[in-house]
């Protein structure tokens, strides 16, 4: 019912997956599997209500509609059994002016903020540019997958006391979608020091049987005064590029303060076709939405068996959650410069440097599978002549 394989042109849109390839590869006819989001066509329901929405020729200041909050209210319950309060729910223009204003908020300059690298980069560099200490708290490899380290996250907080923990749910760039009991242990070693958790769950949507997203608001309500969740429609139906997201804030007092912030920063403003896309997203999105992981589903079947096949000493991490593989190039016993090389110059494929998401990930590459499949294979093709 829904294409995802017809592969379709970004040239001549500006999409930054596209325009940025010289200035970060060096070259302009690189295939890329880089910037997160998807090569598919946003969802019929989507391009419908747009298109509805701009054929009324006012595009003037438009105030939140009530319909919006509901459907953001409806999708929570459903999907995570979290039930908002309506006036929990902010609009924002995008999860990372979100995380910026709670930094500034919940803290002052100087303050420790905790972070678990290797990590999305923009979640790091915030609290630098905020001029906040970074904390770093790694995550650590075992039994071939990557965890939270309690034990070092419980060192940290006594010894830095840090105002406030950013956490990534699911996790990118690794996958991971944490545990119930990975949370609830969070929770646990957070709360006795005051500790704020920011909830970056902008991937919630894109979680692969057997797992299941657990939103950090449903794991003990007494903690639920210290913990702003984000999320939105950007990742899971493709609309990224119209800047709306959210925040649920179930803390009177701390919503204020987050939502006088935004106003003093002008960014209480959220863009009109923005909010038409995501409500029609949560409201009558759900059918592609199923489509489509379907559709991941398939290209993580064909990768590992590509990748098991053709390069079985190279270490790859399938993804529990989003639609990125984290790649260990370092198995296959090559300095980071081949890598590099054999990847860009080589090969002519376009991914994630780890070193991006930490210093210690040197060698690792994050590759983004969303693309139909024809262009999958043609990725992997080349990674694949290049690196047997």
């Amino acid at each position: 019912m829904y294409d995802f394989d017809t592969p379709l042109s970004r040239e001549g849109t500006s999409a930054e997956k596209y325009t940025a390839r010289r200035r970060l590869f060096g070259r302009e006819d690189i295939l890329p599997f880089w910037v997160a989001d998807m090569e598919f066509a946003a969802a019929p329901v989507i391009r419908e209500a747009l298109a509805a929405r701009i054929n009324h020729p006012v595009y003037g200041y438009t105030s939140v509609p009530e319909s919006l909050v509901e459907a953001i209210i409806r999708w929570n319950n459903r999907r995570y059994s979290l039930s908002p309060a309506r006036d929990s729910v902010t609009l924002v223009p995008g999860v990372m002016a979100a995380v910026s204003a709670a930094i500034d908020v919940l803290s002052e300059p100087g303050d420790a903020i905790v972070v678990q690298p290797p990590l999305y980069p923009p979640l790091m560099s915030t609290v630098l540019k905020n001029s906040r200490q970074m904390i770093e708290n790694p995550l650590i490899l075992r039994g071939g997958g990557y965890c939270m380290n309690f034990d070092e996250l419980e060192r940290l907080l006594k010894i830095h006391r840090p105002r406030i923990m950013l956490l990534c749910s699911p996790h990118n760039p690794v996958g991971r979608v944490w545990k119930r009991e990975e949370l609830v242990r969070l929770v646990e070693l957070t709360e006795p020091y005051g500790v704020f958790v920011v909830s970056d769950e902008i991937h919630a949507d894109i979680i692969f049987a057997p797992h299941r997203h657990i939103s950090l608001l449903t794991i003990d309500e007494k903690m639920n005064n210290r913990i702003i969740l984000l999320n939105s429609a950007s990742k899971s139906f493709n609309v990224a590029g119209l800047n709306t997201a959210y925040a649920i804030i179930p803390d009177r007092k701390l919503r204020t303060s987050f939502r006088r912030q935004l106003r003093r920063w002008n960014l209480h403003g959220v863009n009109l076709l923005g909010m038409t896309a995501l409500e029609a997203a949560y409201r009558d999105g759900e059918e592609w939405l199923e489509a489509l992981l379907r559709y991941l589903h398939s290209n993580i079947q064909f990768m590992t068996g590509t990748l098991d096949r053709e390069l079985p000493r190279l270490q790859y991490f399938t993804p529990e959650g989003t639609y990125l593989y984290w790649l260990n190039f370092n198995s296959l016993g090559l300095a980071p410069r081949q890598i590099r090389e054999k990847l860009i110059d080589e090969a002519g494929v376009g991914l994630n440097d780890g070193v991006t998401f930490s210093q210690a990930a040197e060698g690792f590459w994050r590759f983004n599978f969303a693309a139909p499949r024809a262009m999958l294979e043609q990725g992997l093709e080349r990674i694949v002549r290049v690196f047997s």
